[in-house]
């Protein structure tokens, strides 16, 4: 008999690990594409190469093995060593060279962020990116499969694999349209919000990443009719200028709209919360060259630039092309 090595199809690890991060087999077939049953014969033939359960799942519960722990955590490793190899050919040269892939949620303005990218760019031409725009959980997930080297994510806690660092801190605020009947009233008390139509993210639960946008709903006791619901925050914002009802954005992101007269802000006038933007990447030091420099030369430059001054300030492009990184501190 032929050693299970030479007769495994791969693609069954990959879709493992998907049923494994989605907790479903039904969500894992939307994640990937492909019709539940296609899944599920991948998990049943899965389980039958290799003579184990790897998953007992009913109507009322869905548990992962023993054995399907430790099937999952070798087919991640398995992935990752995949991912990193057409890196790695292109890192034989003197010249520091390969390729990067990041994972980003949508939406992120901050200027620390595209000043860093600049730099690197300059310092390092040879290095190539790709840049995956998807949802925060989406983010957790290719950072632990190792599919991206570093993340950017809202997040209410860092999972044991990743390593986390705040990148920068973004207040909400409330804000409703021109065309909407509170538009350009001032000192206006919270009262007057309670009935009113509201535009939700998402996340915007109690168990989701921007649960403290929901806390706020309940403790001041806004129970107006969703009327708008997205993931994006491209889609929140369009929502709310367009006078559906009133919603929470990030302040620093719309202050040129609150400028030009799009949008209004609402109390309370000193925020709803302060949510933060987290850097993540995986713990486990198995990364590329190129991976690791761009890792390490962010780390770097996040230690020259107060959280604070990241979302408005970025290093000097020029500087930090040639080190020691600076920060440019101009508006």
């Amino acid at each position: 008999m032929r050693p299970i090595h030479d007769t495994l199809d791969w693609n069954l690890l990959r879709t493992f690990i998907v049923i494994v991060q989605e907790e479903s087999v039904s969500k894992a077939a939307v994640r990937l594409y492909l019709s539940q049953p296609a899944v599920s014969l991948s998990l049943k033939r899965l389980e039958e190469r290799l003579g184990q359960k790897l998953i007992e799942r009913d109507s009322h519960r869905f548990r992962v093995t023993q054995a399907g722990q430790l099937v999952y955590r070798e087919a991640v490793d398995i992935y990752a060593n995949v991912a990193r190899l057409a890196a790695s050919v292109g890192e034989s040269d003197p010249e520091v060279a390969g390729h990067v892939s990041l994972a980003f949620i949508t939406g992120i303005q901050c200027r620390f962020l595209d000043s860093v990218l600049a730099a690197f760019h300059r310092r390092y031409p040879q290095i190539t990116f790709e840049i995956e725009d998807m949802s925060s959980q989406e983010v957790q997930h290719a950072l632990s499969q190792r599919q991206s080297a570093l993340g950017i994510c809202l997040a209410q806690s860092c999972p044991d694999n990743l390593d986390s660092q705040v990148l920068a801190r973004q207040r909400y605020r409330l804000y409703c349209g021109r065309s909407h009947r509170l538009f350009g009233r001032d000192s206006l008390p919270m009262e007057e919000l309670k009935q009113e139509a509201y535009v939700s993210f998402g996340s915007e639960q109690l168990d989701g990443v921007l649960s403290p946008l929901a806390v706020f709903r309940a403790q001041h006791g806004l129970k107006g009719p969703v009327v708008g619901q997205s993931s994006r925050l491209q889609e929140i914002q369009r929502m709310v200028m367009a006078g559906w009802g009133i919603g929470c954005l990030p302040e620093h992101l719309v202050a040129r709209q609150v400028a030009d007269g799009e949008l209004w802000p609402l109390p309370p006038y000193d925020g709803v919360a302060d949510i933060d933007l987290h850097l993540m990447w995986h713990r486990e030091g198995r990364a590329s060259v190129a991976e690791t420099t761009f890792i390490e030369f962010f780390l770097t430059s996040m230690a020259k630039v107060p959280m604070e001054h990241r979302l408005t300030t970025g290093i000097d492009v020029a500087d930090a092309a040639l080190a020691p990184l600076a920060f440019d501190d101009t508006p």
